[in-house]
């Protein structure tokens, strides 16, 4: 027969229990904070982001710039945000340490399209979005696929 006793064993008293809780969720908040400041987020209503996205989707199924295919690829099937101009770039590095322009492409806001134009005046409100991308020489033997970058801008 068990013997009742004034010490319960396994319980905390109420006050201590609610204080470290208290701590553990200024931890988690504080933490959270600290997180946020070292990296910022950009939200997906950011237009150079998502168009950014959808191109590097949209240009080749194998994650691969090619520079035989056809220059429309920069940009067809890209939902380019409305009322505003973008410039498509594809670069890459020569052999020689050189960073050169494989393709772009400057859509403007009426639709209209020039290729090889990407030296037009920009505001000083430009959104502008890079990623890392492969790019195949049209001139590499044997089809080789060296490092490239994809980089967007966009502005109205």
């Amino acid at each position: 027969m068990l013997r009742s006793s004034s010490r319960n064993s396994g319980q905390t008293e109420p006050l201590a229990a609610l204080v470290a809780i208290g701590l553990v969720c200024t931890g988690v908040v504080l933490y959270t904070g600290v997180l946020a400041t070292l990296y910022p987020s950009t939200t997906a209503s950011d237009p150079a982001d998502a168009t950014l996205e959808q191109v590097w989707n949209a240009v080749g199924s194998d994650g691969v710039y090619h520079e035989t295919i056809d220059r429309s690829d920069l940009h067809e099937g890209v939902e380019l945000p409305d009322g505003y101009t973008v410039v498509i770039e594809v670069t890459t590095v020569t052999d020689e340490g050189r960073t050169i322009v494989v393709d772009s492409a400057l859509v403007r806001e009426d639709g209209s399209i020039q290729y090889d134009r990407s030296d037009v005046e920009r505001p000083e409100t430009t959104g502008t979005a890079s990623r890392s991308v492969g790019v195949q020489l049209e001139a590499d033997p044997a089809g080789d696929v060296r490092g490239g970058t994809l980089h967007v801008e966009v502005w109205r």
